[in-house]
């Protein structure tokens, strides 16, 4: 019966994972030419508790989940050279592929989550995880298309050997944070019937917060972990060197 239930188990990721080869792409197209239209899809898909739900999308959260790990199998494919992060709290997260996927999964998350906050805040909403799974579904929307284009651009970054790539890297940071502030205008606008101008204060804020955390965390992250204990060790030898002159 136990092995029934595996084989039951495995057909059925089999079949979503092939249906997401269809899926994936329609989705992130429809996105892209169609945002205000697919946010409210995510919307409506929450309202429903049967099995049918998201069933002619990719679910937002997991769309996210896959843009990262396409960009990341384009990335071992294009990468030339790694970052250096040795002897920093970088290099646990690039030493396993795992941790790697993980933590640009949330790193691009954060821009959701900053978005369903903003949006909380200005409606006077309480927050709460059911309250924010609205606003948060329909932003990881938004963000995909934006995760992918800049996670393309790092790889490209990375090729100094091809000046084609190099400088197409720039082009398609400037496009992807370009569609990025224009689709959180649209959407502010919709959610909040806010004047137009302070929708693009508000999409300028949301970009720039989560630009913001993501440049904190990597700096955190790219401080050398040995720092302190060199330190210390470095005290120690002075003190040793005084003792022995006495």
């Amino acid at each position: 019966m136990d092995f029934l239930k595996i084989l039951k188990s495995f057909e059925e990721f089999v079949y979503e994972a092939l249906i997401w080869v269809v899926l994936l792409p329609r989705t992130l197209v429809r996105i892209v030419l169609h945002p205000r239209r697919m946010t409210e899809y995510a919307a409506s898909e929450l309202g429903r508790s049967d099995e049918k739900q998201f069933s002619a999308a990719v679910s937002p959260p997991l769309l996210l989940i896959l843009c990262v790990l396409i960009a990341h199998f384009i990335d071992l494919g294009m990468r030339t050279q790694t970052p250096d992060a040795s002897g920093s709290l970088a290099s646990a997260i690039f030493a396993s592929e795992q941790n790697l996927l993980l933590y640009r999964t949330i790193a691009f998350g954060v821009w959701a989550l900053a978005g369903a906050v903003y949006f909380l805040l200005r409606s006077g909403v309480p927050m709460d995880r059911e309250s924010l799974r609205g606003p948060f579904y329909e932003q990881c929307y938004l963000v995909s298309p934006f995760a992918l284009l800049l996670s393309i651009s790092g790889s490209l970054s990375l090729m100094p050997e091809n000046a084609y790539a190099v400088r197409a890297a720039p082009w398609l940071v400037l496009g992807a944070f370009l569609w990025f502030w224009l689709v959180q205008i649209d959407w502010i606008g919709r959610k909040t019937g806010l004047p137009f101008w302070r929708r693009i204060i508000a999409a300028t804020l949301i970009l720039v917060s989560g630009s913001l955390v993501n440049a904190l965390v990597g700096h955190a992250l790219s401080h050398p972990r040995a720092s302190t204990g060199q330190s210390a060790c470095a005290s120690c030898d002075h003190a040793e060197a005084r003792t022995q002159e006495k």
